[in-house]
């Protein structure tokens, strides 16, 4: 028997991370976009290509915080997805069906993100150019969005191979 006592220790502290960066996330994002709404202005500073004088109404600034909050559940359902495979790796439990489909479920997610972080400050832009002599349309996509994607597809990946890692495994129990 392998000993996973490192494995276990890791895990076991990452499960604190991942737990923690779940609560926090959601409430930083809803504080930005609090400071948002209360003060619609502001959120031209985070769109530099629409021109400083424009108007932004309190319902540009609603619809921007909305956005943000929603692109942020992937990101906690990812980290929540973390939560359950640290604890199931803490307490021993490794090549099991359902740490297959939780990563498979990580990976999901962070699809979703990197697809987020593309079409959010889009979106965004968009709206806060509404009032502006010229809509503004910006995509951006970096060398880091294009990593994450890259993470975010081997991680899927892994899911796969490990669901069917896990239904050998099952398979031979069933033999012995």
């Amino acid at each position: 028997m392998p000993d996973q006592t490192r494995l276990a220790r890791l895990s076991g502290a990452l499960y604190w991370v991942a737990l923690v960066l779940s609560a926090l996330l959601p409430v930083i994002v809803l504080i930005y976009a609090g400071k948002g709404v209360s003060d619609p202005a502001s959120l031209l500073n985070r769109a530099p290509l629409v021109p400083a004088a424009t108007q932004v109404t309190t319902l540009q600034a609603g619809l921007v915080a909305a956005v943000a909050l929603v692109s942020v559940m992937p990101m906690v359902a990812a980290l929540r997805g973390m939560v359950r495979l640290f604890a199931a790796y803490r307490d021993g439990e490794v090549l099991s069906g359902e740490n297959a489909e939780t990563i498979l479920g990580i990976g999901r997610n962070f699809l979703i993100v990197a697809g987020f972080t593309v079409l959010v400050p889009t979106l965004q832009t968009l709206i806060l150019s509404w009032n502006a002599g010229q809509r503004v349309l910006t995509i951006g996509l970096d060398q880091g969005t294009l990593g994450f994607l890259l993470a975010a597809g081997l991680l899927t990946v892994i899911g796969w191979a490990m669901r069917e890692a896990a239904a050998v495994k099952a398979e031979n129990a069933g033999f012995v």
